[in-house]
């Protein structure tokens, strides 16, 4: 009887044990799932949530459809920001650092990644009332740039939750596997029209049109208003440059667009650089660059002098 009760003392105990483990199993498991993770764009959030899986929650302060260079983050994204562990700044966006210093009042252990850090800035490409801001701030609007603000996500990540450190390192991987593939195909499908140029109205492919050789001509500029004189050089230099596409984004005005389209024969492609599907985006960009774009002329001197009159007035 004794040997019996022994053997039950022992069998009981190897139970506990196993049972404990399992519970610590789970909760080391779900160790960052309350973690609170701040970005400020949508496309940062489609970059963070490929390497935090569902492991961390990922917010961001901007809209998809608010303008990221003129925003006033509203109390409910502040109250995000002041609760997560980590914030991944997109860098040179107007708001971010005044908007971070305000969060960290309240929260100061709130660990700051600027995601922007090791990518080969462009400047010059955004003027107001007449000055040249420093720097581009569409550093997203890149594949290259992607596999840069992902390395700093990363690092982030693992500073926020390092427990789960080879979970976010193995996401990361994949990730940038993915990165690579599209920017090799990207590659190649603008191959044929490199040295090509293409119109916006607002600066936000600079990045982009770098990476594979393209000219960006901007029509307006940052307020989205420009002087006439500024407006006739740039389409002028845009019909030198035998431009036939038109990217505009929602938040533009519909007159205006379609009067340089009726008088230059540019097509329109509607894009929407800070929605959330960053690699869809990425591909509507590509294919109309590779499927719309050529070096025939579409429109004169004159209409194009006319169009700049026309929407100005």
């Amino acid at each position: 009887m004794a040997k019996i009760k022994y053997l039950t003392h022992i069998v009981l105990i190897a139970v506990i044990s196993i049972t404990c483990k399992g519970c610590s199993s789970c909760t080391d498991n779900n160790a960052g799932h309350n973690k609170l993770v701040c970005v400020s764009l949508e496309p940062q959030r489609w970059i963070a949530e490929q390497i935090a899986g569902e492991r961390l929650k990922v917010v961001s302060m901007l809209p998809g459809d608010a303008d990221p260079e003129n925003f006033d983050p509203p109390m409910s994204a502040l109250k995000d920001a002041s609760e997560a562990v980590v914030y991944m700044q997109s860098g040179y966006l107007p708001w971010e650092d005044n908007m971070i210093k305000r969060v960290k009042e309240s929260n100061p252990a709130l660990l700051v990644i600027d995601t922007a850090r090791g990518i080969d800035l462009i400047t010059g490409t955004h003027s107001h009332d007449g000055h040249s801001h420093e720097t581009d701030p569409h550093t997203w609007t890149s594949v290259k740039n992607a596999k840069i603000i992902a390395a700093n996500m990363l690092e982030g990540l693992k500073k926020a939750d390092s427990i789960h450190a080879d979970f976010y390192e193995a996401n990361y991987n994949k990730l940038v596997l993915r990165l690579d593939s599209l920017d090799n195909s990207i590659t190649e499908r603008l191959a044929p029209v490199k040295g090509g140029s293409f119109v916006v109205w607002h600066p936000s492919l600079s990045y982009f049109a770098r990476d594979y050789g393209l000219t960006q001509i901007a029509i307006g500029s940052e307020n989205k208003e420009s002087t006439i004189r500024t407006m006739q050089r740039r389409i002028d230099e845009a019909n030198n440059s035998n431009v036939s596409l038109f990217f505009v984004q929602p938040d533009m005005d519909g007159a205006k667009s379609d009067e340089i389209i009726a008088l230059t024969g540019a097509e329109k492609v509607v894009i929407h650089p800070i929605a959330y599907d960053w690699l869809n985006e990425m591909e509507i960009i590509t294919d109309a660059l590779s499927h719309r774009l050529s070096f025939s002329n579409h429109c004169t001197s004159g209409y194009i002098f006319r169009a700049a009159r026309s929407i100005r007035h």
